[in-house]
This record gives structure tokens, sequence and C-alpha cells, in this order.
């Protein structure tokens, strides 16, 4: 198993793909362009099995109908299906919170977490391969603790520092509103880290209010020396294998 970043960020926008053994493919998001996304899985459409929508903002679904007028199913949270379905007609499939849900070789697990008023879906995906990772994105916290499951992997947003020249001017909050800090990672990785834990992928970070050099170490610093910590970039390849070889 690995995963794929195929774009990161509010301008270029957000996608993911994990990949299995068999070539099973499952897309996190769907908000760069759809040529990107067939890019970065190398054509294979028939191999994606589905794709998990957070929410309903252009950067994470700006290619929503491509998918699905390629026979590639959606799931995200009513809401969001609700909202779509208005405005464009198409059909997703609403996941019910803290339901398990298989999609191919795949379990999902969805949960609610904080982004300004929209609401917005993170998961916990299960994989023989891979174990548990969580997939997180758009949040201000997280409002559950997972160490008991023993985490192998986040790809897990680090939006912006906690401290910027512009902290207090209205273009700031504006734009970290709903957005994870540094801190609030920190904290999820000590809270939820064990020695099951392999990667940590940061992603989504903020143009403006972001520091990689600074995030990754910081990071690594709470996660220990045993966890690779890596800065989501378009093309970066992770393996999340639980065997070695």
């Amino acid at each position: 198993m690995f995963m794929r970043v195929i774009n990161t960020g509010s301008q270029p926008g957000n996608c993911y793909a994990l990949k299995s053994e068999s070539g099973e493919i499952l897309l996190l998001d769907c908000g760069c362009r759809y040529s990107e996304i067939l890019k970065g899985i190398s054509y294979r459409i028939s191999e994606i099995s589905g794709c998990l929508l957070t929410h309903g903002h252009g950067d994470h679904l700006k290619s929503f109908q491509n998918l699905m007028q390629s026979g590639i199913q959606i799931y995200t949270n009513d809401e969001t299906v609700e909202s779509v379905n208005t405005i464009s007609g198409e059909l997703m499939i609403g996941l019910p919170e803290k339901k398990s849900k298989d999609i191919g070789s795949f379990r999902v697990t969805p949960f609610y977490v904080p982004h300004d008023k929209t609401p917005n879906f993170a998961y916990l995906i299960s994989h023989e391969e891979c174990g548990r990772l969580i997939y997180a994105t758009d949040f201000s916290y997280l409002p559950f603790t997972f160490k008991n499951m023993r985490i192998n992997h986040f790809l897990i947003e680090s939006n912006h520092l906690d401290e910027s020249p512009e902290q207090d001017s209205f273009k700031f909050e504006h734009s970290v509103r709903g957005h994870s800090s540094l801190s609030t990672v920190k904290e999820i990785i000590r809270v939820n880290k064990t020695a099951s834990l392999g990667t940590i992928t940061l992603c989504h970070l903020s143009e403006g209010w972001g520091n990689p050099e600074v995030m990754k170490k910081e990071i690594q610093d709470v996660a220990g020396d045993d966890v690779l910590v890596q800065i989501a970039r378009p093309g970066l390849d992770v393996d999340l294998n639980l065997c070695p070889f």
C-alpha cells in the first residue's frame, strides 16, 4: 500500500490516492483538475473503488462531476450531498457518522470535525496492508482521541503557524478560521501516538502562514525518530505497508 499526493493546498486543490498491492485505488477528495487526478493514478480510472469527500468547498470537490461521469461513486456527509445535489443535480452517497462502511477492500469510518459552519468529515480508514490511517483536513480541532486504536498513519492538515505578523488582520482570521494550527496538530500527535505509528504526512499548508521546515521539525520532535514525517507535495509517494519487506 502506498499513498500518492496528487495535489495539496487551497489554490491547487486537494486530492490524495491510496493504492493497494492489487492496484485498487481509494481517492481522498477531488479538489484539483481532473487531468491531474488521471495523471496521478496513471489513468487507471477503472481501478478506483470510490472517492471520500470531506466537505463541499471547491478545493476539495472541484472534479466530482468528472469522477461521477466516469462511474466513480463519491461518499461524504448528508449535508454535502444535499448541497451539491441542489446545485448540480448529481447524486452522492451520504454516510452516517461513526458507522463503518466497506468500500472495496477499504473499511471507512467517517466522523465530523469542526470547520467553521461547514459540515466536514474526517475519516478513519482501515486496510489489511496499512493498518489504520486518519485523514483529517480543514478542522480547528479533533473531537475524538484514537490512542486505543493504535493509529499507524496520519494524513493531516497543518495549515498555519500559531504566530504571524498579520495575526490581528481580518485576512488572517478569515484564512485560518476552521483550519488547524501547528500547536493543534502537535497535541493531536502527542495524544494519539503509540509504538504503532509509522508515518505522518502534513497536508494543506497555508501558502502565506505555513512554514514547511518548522512544521516538519516540530512534529518530528513530538512523534519521535521512529516515525517518518513528511510535508505533502504533488507526486510524493508514502509507503504505508505494515510489512517492511
